[in-house]
Parts: C-alpha cells; sequence; structure tokens
C-alpha cells in the first residue's frame, strides 16, 4: 500500500508519522515520532534532526512504499521553492536562505520528494480532515505556540490574497499596540508578564495555574491575552466570514482562562480547540499528496 510520510516542525520539536496514500485523514498506529529540537541551533543540527526523524518513519515502511513527503513548515517560507526566509525570525535563522527540500535529501538515508505547507494551514487541513471544524464554508486557523500563526480556508482550501484576508493569509506580522501582533500573543509575550507579574513564577503553565488557584494578578495576564487575540482576530474573521475558528498550540492548554475575552470579541462565531496540534499538521501535511487537494492548494501557496 502506497503511504505519505507527514511532518510538523515547529520551534521546539520535529513531529513526523505514515498515512496511508488511500486514507490520508489518520495515522498509521505505531508510526509517530516526536524528538525535541533547538530553533536557534546551526543549520546541520537542525536538518539532521528533521531527516532523521523523517528516516526514522520511512525505514520499517520501506522506502519504495513511500509517494512522498509532506512537511508542515512555519513561515517566513516560501512553500513553493522550499527556501526558508527566517532573518531576523525569532527561529530558525541559520537556515536563512536555505533550500530545505535540497538540505533533508542529502542527508537523508532514504530521500523522497517533497512538499511544503504553512504549519498553521497544514493545522486547519488536518481539523477539517477529521471533522473538528466544517469541510464546507470559511474557517479561519489560529496556532498559539513560539508565534502566531494563522490560515484561512475556503471549502478546505487556503485562501492566501483577496480583500478578505491579509497577505498571505498572515497575521503575525500586522501592526499591534507598539509593535506587532506576534508580540503579544505568543509565548513569549505570556513568559514575560507571567515573570514580571507574579512572585515567584517563571512559565506559562505555573501561571495559568495560579490562576485557577484563585490569583487574580495571574488571571488578568489570561484575560489581557484573550482580548489581545481577539483584537487581532476579529476584523479578519468579519471580513473573511468565518463561520468557525480553530485554535491549536501549547497555548490553548490555558484557553479556559482566556477564552471567555477571546469569545467576547467574535460573538457569534463558533471558536473550537483541537488539543492535539501536532496529530493535525501532520494529516494536513500529508494532504500536499493528496490530489484531491492539492491539484487546487498547490496555486494557493505563499512564496514568504
Amino acid at each position: 500500500m502506497p503511504m505519505i510520510v507527514g511532518v510538523d516542525i515547529g520551534g521546539h520539536h520535529v513531529a513526523a508519522a505514515a498515512l496511508a496514500a488511500n486514507a490520508p485523514g489518520a495515522l498509521l498506529p505505531g508510526s509517530f515520532r516526536h524528538d525535541p529540537c533547538t530553533p536557534d541551533a546551526d543549520r546541520d543540527t537542525l536538518i539532521a534532526a528533521w531527516a532523521d526523524a523523517i528516516d526514522a518513519v520511512i525505514d520499517p515502511l520501506g522506502a519504495e512504499r513511500v509517494v512522498g513527503i509532506g512537511i508542515a513548515m512555519p513561515g517566513p517560507f516560501d512553500y513553493v521553492t522550499g527556501v526558508g526566509h527566517f532573518a531576523g525570525n525569532a527561529k530558525f535563522t541559520a537556515l536563512n536562505g536555505v533550500d530545505i527540500g535540497a538540505a533533508l535529501a542529502a542527508r537523508q538515508r532514504f530521500p523522497r520528494p517533497v512538499r511544503f505547507l504553512n504549519d498553521a494551514t497544514a493545522f486547519a487541513v488536518g481539523c477539517v480532515a477529521i471533522g473538528a471544524v466544517p469541510v464546507h464554508g470559511n474557517v479561519v486557523g489560529v496556532t498559539l505556540g513560539t508565534g502566531l500563526g494563522s490560515a484561512f480556508l475556503r471549502d478546505g482550501i487556503p485562501v492566501i490574497d483577496g480583500d478578505d484576508v491579509p497577505a498571505h493569509g498572515s497575521l503575525w506580522h500586522l501592526p499591534f499596540g507598539e509593535s506587532i501582533a506576534d508580540d503579544h500573543v505568543s509565548a513569549r509575550w505570556l513568559t514575560a508578564q507571567v515573570r514580571d507579574r507574579l512572585d515567584g513564577i517563571d512559565t506559562i503553565v505555573a501561571g495559568a495555574d495560579a490562576a485557577r488557584a484563585g490569583n487574580t494578578d495571574a488571571a488578568a495576564i489570561f484575560t489581557e491575552y484573550g482580548a489581545s487575540l481577539g483584537t487581532i482576530l476579529s476584523p479578519w474573521v468579519a471580513r473573511f466570514g468565518a463561520q468557525a475558528v480553530v485554535l491549536g498550540g501549547r497555548i490553548c492548554g490555558a484557553f479556559d482562562l482566556f477564552g471567555p475575552t477571546l469569545s467576547d470579541a467574535l460573538p457569534g462565531t463558533r471558536i473550537a480547540v483541537h488539543s492535539d496540534t501536532e496529530d493535525a499538521a501532520i494529516i494536513g501535511a500529508a494532504a500536499t499528496f493528496d490530489a484531491r487537494f492539492w491539484d487546487r492548494a498547490r496555486h494557493h501557496l505563499p512564496t514568504r
């Protein structure tokens, strides 16, 4: 049976799994692999970590059975050529200007054809595939972690241009406050706020626990976070006519704390939280080798 390998690359991890080409909406049992990585590592270290994770999934399958490797990659990135544009970014600066597909092929034991999809887009596409959000209609996908990822889907296909979406479907770089959106809804903002405003607490998880235990200062941080996220999303959700917003990423573990103020900013819009972000992104990445999706989506890939 032909197989596809789906890969989710994040700021601190690489996850990969196999999917049957004729059933790309579910991971092959026992094939999932998750490895840590460091976003500020050098070029060779990053490429080796990613290539080794992919090879570990391919090896027991047999390379001849694998038709391709779909990779969910954070931007800024040229998803057509596979070249990173990470200069000045919070992660992967060592890969700026690098042809990632070629670099992986040179390092892998089992190189196969590679296609790329934005990580937030892959997450949203995966959520559609598994039924977390509707197949038809307009959906906004948002990933909350190292940075702010976003995707706009119409009938399951990414929309990256037009008056009803931001350029490339990206929200992270849009002006917000005295800087940009990413500076206010990323993990680094929450971490900084927790450390600055709460005595003896230095992680997001600990800050969330304190808020649930009745610490009003901690609760205020997450209330502010939800309000900021809502302010960023609301004009684009309205303009796009989104019926649903689906959230993923590790910060969503605190949705019970920031969800109320986010919901206040998005009245009438369904908000879904899909906690298994990696599985969804892997499934979405693998869709790049599903002709029903790729024949339409390949014309809507950001180049920055």
